[in-house]
């Protein structure tokens, strides 16, 4: 079995290795900055997929109603879509730009505007419980395309709640109700990914040159690999099932792992 895989390879490798090798050796390279404000929040390589993550804490409040946008520069940055398209062009993103408390509700619109903007609103006549900065109450997932620095922003324009059967603001156009205590207060994070399933030779790009990397690692050439990435049938190690999977993803055959997909470490917390 293993001599037939090593044949399979080989001449699945040798067949592409040249277009493979332009992809990867035409990798942007580099770093990107994020800023929220002008304020640093970390550093992702080019290529790389990343979560802006907006915490909240809302002061032990609960919270009726919500309304923001997310500003960003498509030029360094590439929005990665998750949820379902609408059939006026918007997309509902509740499967995975709320909380759990706040998926499924039909009462969460998101939506892409125009101008690098991500315009959001959500309302629960019921209210929602109260947030704490552990709660991702507004995540967005984009991909690094440039060098360079970027500025994403967060304009939290009204989240609010009741007290006395009296709407109160708990933060307006980013400014913190003080007369609360404790105040509620926002803050944004970046969290690259942890990897990207298939990755092996750590050019945040999938090509057949990730299964000529793993041969290499089976033949026993001394090389640094990520094991998220190179694991590819996660079976707990790399071999040249997880080479002959890349090849197989690369020719269009469906397989039963977790191929091309990015991983978060947030991810695996939010069930």
């Amino acid at each position: 079995m293993k001599k037939l895989l090593c044949i399979l390879l080989t001449v699945a490798v040798a067949a592409s290795s040249l277009a493979a090798f332009s992809l990867s050796a035409s990798a942007a390279g580099g770093k990107l900055t994020v800023t929220s404000k002008g304020e640093v929040l970390g550093e992702v390589e080019v290529g790389n997929e990343f979560i802006y993550n907006v915490a909240f804490n809302s002061g032990g409040n609960s919270v009726l109603a919500g309304e923001g946008s997310i500003y960003f520069n498509s030029e360094y940055v590439q929005l990665v879509e998750h949820g379902a398209v609408r059939n006026d062009g918007t997309v509902n993103m509740t499967a995975y730009s709320f909380p759990q408390r706040l998926r499924n509700t039909n009462l969460i619109t998101n939506f892409f505007g125009q101008d690098d903007e991500i315009l959001y609103n959500f309302s629960k006549i019921s209210g929602v419980g109260a947030f704490t900065e552990a709660d991702h109450f507004f995540k967005v997932r984009f991909k690094a395309i440039k060098a360079g620095t970027v500025d994403i922003s967060h304009d939290a324009k009204v989240l609010y709640t009741r007290v006395n059967n009296k709407s109160v603001n708990l933060i307006y156009h980013n400014k913190p109700n003080n007369q609360l205590d404790p105040i509620p207060y926002i803050i944004p994070t970046v969290e690259p990914s942890i990897g990207l399933v298939g990755d092996a030779d750590g050019d945040y790009n999938l090509t057949v040159m990730d299964a000529t990397f793993i041969q290499r690692l089976t033949a026993g050439v001394d090389a640094a690999y990520h094991a998220v990435s190179a694991d590819v049938d996660n079976s707990g190690s790399v071999d040249l099932r997880d080479a002959l999977n890349i090849l197989r993803c690369k020719a269009g055959i469906a397989t039963d792992t977790q191929i091309g997909e990015w991983l978060f470490a947030s991810e695996s917390e939010l069930s």
